[in-house]
């Protein structure tokens, strides 16, 4: 996955596996997202970080493989999962503030 090579990266148990994600922690980071591959390896995914808690709505027009995108308080509570089909139109949203997005 060379187009991730300038990020970082950590590890996070979700749901019982353990997952290797590329951390988005730029405006120009979050922008891009996972839209620029057509492949996930296994248990890999993008961890969104921002300052405070944010609503912004989440876009798959431009991403080609389906994706779990998973919206969390500063807590790391789940406060909404949703799963997303390649190229979706529907604009993907939490209807409570949030500070972390996972996509895997």
């Amino acid at each position: 996955m060379h187009e991730f090579q300038d990020y970082h990266k950590i590890k996070l148990n979700i749901g019982g596996k353990m997952y290797n994600l590329w951390v988005a922690d730029t405006d120009k980071k979050r922008a891009k997202g996972l839209s620029t591959i057509d492949h996930l390896p296994d248990q890999h995914g993008m961890i969104f970080l921002y300052d405070k808690l944010t609503k912004n709505k989440f876009s798959m027009r431009g991403t080609s493989i389906p994706l779990t995108i998973v919206f969390l308080d500063e807590q790391g509570k789940t406060v909404h999962q949703e799963k997303c089909k390649p190229f979706q139109e529907k604009l993907v949203k939490s209807s409570k503030p949030y500070k972390y997005v996972i996509e895997i």
